[in-house]
């Protein structure tokens, strides 16, 4: 949607999105300040609308051409041109062009993205592993740098840190996605239980690495991770969850935990 009245603010309009598409990443954003949120938000929307798009056609040209655009605004940005009055669009390639992050992971979501619509399906560990890290992994990596962890040139340890955090809690988020992947009609096939297990078992020792590397106190991007290590250990002990669609804990007890992470500065 692009904006039309005056007073318009786009911020809003991307965190209306995220709260209706992402709710977990909108209740992380909601914990920081109000600058971390008005960085966030676009980041998230802008991952929405990539991640939406392998999905909204059945054409891979219509879909292709959907992510063309997103790759000619960064591009755009990075030679120092905004985005025209677009919802998301606009604020995110502000976010590139004063240089509060860099475009190199987003156009890494992109690629991936490209390469769902292309039918490139992760089946064995390796592939779903290098797909999660260059989805979720490169957002953490944005998220991470929107919040200051990480500087503008990078930081090897720092940054390898948050890609481990973001490609744990991509496959959090990955097996609660499951039963909604298989009834997309594109070929989608839930991993066997050893691969389930075998998967868990090396992102719960990830998260863990990227804990002792970035430390206990949280900020809104490392929150986004909130349900990753729950989730994976339900999924280790009990594989056959995933299929059912019945991962995760109740509506009561998520928010519980994200109002304690929230008072506490944990993440």
């Amino acid at each position: 949607m692009t904006a039309t009245s005056d007073d318009y603010d786009p911020i809003s309009a991307c965190a209306e999105q995220v709260m209706k598409g992402d709710p977990d990443r909108f209740l992380a954003v909601m914990s920081g300040s109000v600058e971390e949120r008005r960085r966030l938000f676009p980041l998230y929307a802008f991952n929405l609308e990539v991640a939406r798009a392998p999905y909204m056609s059945q054409e891979p040209m219509v879909a292709l051409i959907r992510l063309q655009f997103w790759r000619d605004v960064l591009t755009n940005a990075v030679d120092g041109t905004e985005a025209p009055r677009h919802d998301v669009a606009t604020p995110v390639s502000q976010l590139v062009t004063w240089g509060d992050m860099r475009v190199e992971p987003l156009l890494r979501i992109i690629e991936a993205r490209e390469g769902e619509v292309q039918g490139e399906q992760p089946r064995t560990s390796d592939q779903i592993q290098t797909y999660l890290r260059a989805t979720s992994g490169a957002l953490m990596l944005a998220g991470g740098q929107l919040c200051g962890m990480t500087e503008y040139a990078g930081d090897f340890e720092i940054d390898t840190a948050l890609e481990d955090l973001g490609e744990a809690a991509g496959l959090a988020n990955w097996l609660l996605a499951q039963p909604a992947l298989a009834k997309t009609g594109r070929g989608h096939v839930t991993p066997e239980v050893d691969v389930i297990q075998a998967l868990c078992s090396d992102e719960i020792s990830k998260l863990s690495r990227a804990r002792k590397v970035l430390g206990r106190q949280g900020n809104p991007a490392l929150r986004s991770a909130w349900r990753a290590q729950g989730i994976l250990r339900q999924a280790l002990k009990q594989p056959a969850l995933v299929a059912d669609g019945a991962l995760g804990g109740a509506e009561i007890s998520r928010r519980g935990h994200m109002l304690w992470l929230s008072i506490t500065g944990r993440w």
